[in-house]
Formats: structure tokens, C-alpha cells, sequence
């Protein structure tokens, strides 16, 4: 009978990348954006605007998938070095994609239930109100995405040489 054990050959199988500053802006933009999604909600429903109603659902399936991102970084982190996970836990994250994808999915199909009713039966629309809370959302949009861009051209410029770009590809 062989006594030999596998704890020679073990070893971290940890591939997901920390990152908690990119965790704390999730939940800074999903704050933002989930006001500004029941605003849009509740302004498109009270003014009759299609356009507000499905901007504000849309702005949640962004919660949901800032929702199912922050508990990805969480359950990654948690179970990095768990050995039931072979490879590690980096495939979490793509799953949360998908699951955003199924969501963004559901959530057009019930935009486009709404828009055949309503031109069935059309519903007078209050412009000058939605307007106002439509250049907020796009405030709110335009804010979101500045901040994911700040944050990507910090990462492009470390990398100031050519030579740097040329090893990454290695």
C-alpha cells in the first residue's frame, strides 16, 4: 500500500483579480443609477412618456447587473482559495454577464409588450415635464460613463513606452 499524499502538487488556483476600488465605484454608480431609474419609472408612468418608462427599465437592468457584478467581486474574493473550485473562481464573472444579458433580454421584451399596447391605445404624453427628468437621466448616463473612462485612461497612460505595450502581447 502506497502512503503518498497530493500536497506536493497543490497549489492556488486563485485567477480572479482583486479590485475594490472598481468594487466601490459599482456601488457609487448602482446607487445613482437605481435613484435615477425610479424617478424615470415613476415620471414616465405619471406623464405617459414610453420613452422615460423604458429608459428607467433599461437604467435597471443596469442595477441588476451592477447588483449581480458586486456580488461576483464578493463571491470570488470569498471562495478563491475554496478547492472545490479546479480553476479557481474567475468564471463567476462571466456568468454574471450572461445573467445581465438574460435580464437586458427580459426587460426588452416587456418594453415592447408596452409599446404594442400603447399604440393600440395611445395615451397623451406631458413633453414639457418629461423633458426635464429625460435630460436628468442623460446627466445621469453621462456621469456614469465619464467616470468609467477616467478610470480606463488611467490604466492606458501607465504604460507610457512602447516596449510595454510590446511585452504585454508576449
Amino acid at each position: 500500500m502506497h502512503i503518498h499524499t497530493l500536497d506536493n502538487w497543490r497549489h492556488s488556483h486563485e485567477f480572479s483579480v482583486k479590485n475594490e476600488q472598481g468594487e466601490r465605484r459599482t456601488q457609487y454608480v448602482l446607487i445613482l443609477t437605481a435613484l435615477t431609474m425610479v424617478v424615470e419609472i415613476i415620471a414616465g408612468s405619471v406623464y405617459g412618456s414610453m420613452a422615460l418608462l423604458a429608459d428607467g427599465w433599461h437604467m435597471g437592468t443596469h442595477v441588476a447587473a451592477f447588483m449581480i457584478a458586486l456580488f461576483a467581486y464578493r463571491y470570488a474574493r470569498k471562495h478563491a482559495d475554496n478547492p472545490a473550485y479546479a480553476f479557481g473562481t474567475g468564471k463567476v464573472n462571466v456568468l454574471g454577464g450572461f445573467a445581465s444579458a438574460i435580464a437586458l433580454a427580459v426587460v426588452a421584451l416587456v418594453m415592447l409588450l408596452e409599446s404594442l399596447q400603447r399604440v393600440a391605445e395611445p395615451q397623451v404624453i406631458h413633453f414639457n415635464e418629461a423633458i426635464i427628468v429625460a435630460t436628468i437621466g442623460l446627466l445621469v448616463n453621462l456621469l456614469s460613463e465619464f467616470d468609467k473612462l477616467s478610470h480606463i485612461t488611467v490604466e492606458v497612460n501607465s504604460c507610457k513606452e512602447p516596449p510595454c505595450i510590446e511585452q504585454s502581447r508576449e
